[in-house]
């Protein structure tokens, strides 16, 4: 009994013992791939910024840089299984194995130029030369996209690529007509772009909205409608004077859609909690927003993400409650039949144990009508035996003290009985 008691004691502590260890690997930090790039780009200024405020607040996620070429390698590696996180421009490529975190920039792009041009709306850039940023390339096609809804096509002007050093002397020396700025006007101004762009165009640049923003959006689910606030460009009087209808284009953190929800919930928290550690050292950041979580959103959001921001996400006991209940009725039933099994098997012991005693009662009727001293002495041996495996029996707990007794007055008349016989014998 003692043997079966151990043995279903070893098997509990080794079923606590696994449990002990999933629960120890389960809240170990997670590390998550992250593709990003160019290197010294906004994104992978803003991903170098994640990883290190995660690591510093020792959060339950960790973010290892994954560096590429851009938004469509980034977005290539994820769908590769590369990587299981991407920060990239929504516009220029979005993986189709991933959905949105949440929104790390938001840019209002608009045309900017000088009066002395007498360009005032779109259409008036035909036969003109405009300027953009050529890195990244995905600039140039979100131009063309926007002069394509003003019927303007791209042979009907000249795009000039530039890189952010070139546009202040482009414009004072007369190479481009009028600039399509993306990243200048944002949530969180780029008090740099700003400066190029007065200097560039003068303190009281014209600037020329996308007033068919909605058109836009309707056609290109990574395009939204937004504006330019007034004194956007800053000043005083404010430059623009009034706001200004254009569209709005994100860049976001997405996530691998096989990822589990409560991972990329507790992603969504600790970035978020970012916004306030990391202000100082990044002012950008203070420009993450989430995303609209609306089942009609362009661009879906991840489900892990979508249950943070609307506040029903899971906790671990919500998760695993059941799972717990579950193991509490196993380990109940486990230690009900434990205990039968037990019970059975000691009870068949002791019944075992107790056979010796029928075979002294048969011992005891044989020695009583025996007419050989030598068989006599045969049956007083087995006695002798039967005996011997009654205290063994004892010493191993399979009989209790009552069992014992019994025996103790079997044998005794089985030694009386051998004594009397042998007298009798004697007598005879």
């Amino acid at each position: 009994m003692q043997r079966g008691v151990l043995t279903i004691t070893a098997a509990l502590l080794a079923l606590l013992g696994i449990s002990a260890t999933g629960f120890y690997l389960y809240s170990q930090p997670r590390t998550l791939r992250l593709a990003v790039g160019p290197l010294g780009s906004e994104d992978a200024r803003m991903a170098a910024a994640f990883v290190q405020g995660l690591s510093r607040d020792k959060a339950d996620v960790r973010i290892r840089l994954v560096l590429t070429e851009g938004a469509e390698d980034s977005a290539r590696k994820i769908d590769a299984g590369q990587a299981e996180l991407a920060l990239l421009r929504a516009d220029i490529a979005m993986p189709s194995t991933a959905d949105t975190v949440l929104i790390t920039r938001r840019s209002y792009p608009f045309f900017i130029t000088s009066k002395d041009t007498a360009i005032t709306r779109i259409a008036d850039l035909r036969g003109r030369k405009v300027g953009v940023a050529r890195n990244p390339s995905g600039n140039i096609a979100l131009l063309k996209r926007v002069l394509a809804q003003y019927e303007v096509r791209p042979e009907e002007i000249e795009i000039v690529g530039l890189t952010q050093d070139e546009i202040v002397s482009a414009a004072k020396e007369k190479r481009i007509d009028a600039f399509f700025s993306i990243n200048a006007v944002g949530s969180h101004t780029n008090n740099d772009g700003l400066r190029r762009l007065r200097s560039a165009w003068g303190e009281n640049p014209v600037l020329i909205p996308i007033r068919e923003a909605d058109a836009l959006a309707a056609h290109y689910r990574a395009i939204e409608t937004g504006e330019i606030v007034r004194g956007a460009l800053g000043g005083d009087p404010p430059r623009p004077s009034e706001s200004l209808q254009t569209i709005s284009i994100t860049s976001r953190l997405v996530a691998a859609q096989s990822l589990d929800d409560t991972l990329v919930g507790n992603l969504t928290k600790d970035i978020l909690a970012l916004r306030l550690t990391l202000a100082a050292e990044l002012p950008a950041i203070q420009a993450l927003e989430t995303p609209a979580t609306d089942k009609d959103a362009p661009l879906p959001v991840h489900s892990g993400a979508a249950a943070y921001i609307d506040g029903e996400q899971e906790s671990f006991f919500d998760r695993y409650g059941d799972w717990f209940y579950i193991g509490a009725m196993v380990l109940s039933a486990l230690g009900t039949g434990g205990a039968a099994v037990l019970g059975r098997e000691g009870a068949n012991r002791r019944r075992r144990a107790m056979a010796g005693l029928d075979e002294l009662l048969e011992l005891l009727s044989v020695i009583r009508s025996c007419e050989d001293e030598t068989e006599l002495t045969r049956l007083g041996r087995d006695a002798d035996l039967i005996l011997s495996r009654v205290l063994a029996d004892y010493a191993k707990g399979d009989l209790d003290a009552a069992a014992l007794a019994a025996y103790r007055l079997a044998i005794d008349q089985v030694g009386r009985a051998v004594a009397e016989r042998q007298r009798a014998l004697a007598e005879g």
